[in-house]
């Protein structure tokens, strides 16, 4: 995701639901500045004790309403979040409301994948990986995950929900099988 990023000196990048930070801290070791907002307090905590940069800003807020004006980051990226926020056009509309002209959005997010592997991947999510994760944590919480994946809009069904968000274009990579994408799209 950081590649597809294309950071230039000077941007300021808004990590969107950035977590522990872990998306923020290797956008910051391009020696770009970094805004991370998070719904969580104690996530954030977290990732400014990783990221004692002072390219680095830590942001309490909602993906529906960015707590900054209008036209203010270069760049917008979310790791595996997008899919957790259930208004996803809202998301994208203030997204693109922050971003400024000629800014960048890059996503990346979990899919299900279309062929041979989407069955053994629909039992992995349901069965295999809740069995493990129930070893070691919350199965809970591994159950959410594979019904959210399941659940989340079709590689191109998403990328329209983009532009109709106002940006003029997508791009979507596929990575591990279609397991994952990449939605690179642009602020006109």
């Amino acid at each position: 995701m950081v590649n597809e990023l294309d950071p230039v000196a000077g941007d300021l990048v808004l990590d969107l639901a950035t977590g522990t930070g872990d998306s923020a801290k290797a956008i910051v070791r391009k020696g770009i500045r970094v805004v991370g907002l998070d719904i969580s307090l104690e996530m954030l905590k977290l990732a400014r004790k990783k990221i004692p940069d002072d390219s680095y800003q830590a942001l309490s807020g909602s993906a529906y309403a960015v707590p900054v004006r209008a036209e203010t980051f270069s760049a917008v990226t979310c790791a595996f979040g997008i899919r957790n926020m259930p208004e996803t056009p809202k998301a994208l509309k203030e997204i693109c409301r922050v971003m400024k002209k000629g800014g960048r959005l890059v996503l990346l997010e979990f899919s299900m994948p279309a062929g041979f592997i989407n069955g053994p991947y629909v039992f992995y999510l349901r069965k295999v990986l809740p069995f493990i994760a129930g070893l070691f944590s919350d199965r809970e919480a591994y159950d959410f995950l594979g019904e959210s994946i399941e659940k989340f809009y079709r590689p191109d069904e998403f990328s329209q929900i983009i532009i109709d968000a106002g940006f003029s274009k997508c791009e979507k990579r596929r990575l591990s099988l279609g397991c994952v994408y990449i939605h690179k799209a642009y602020k006109g």
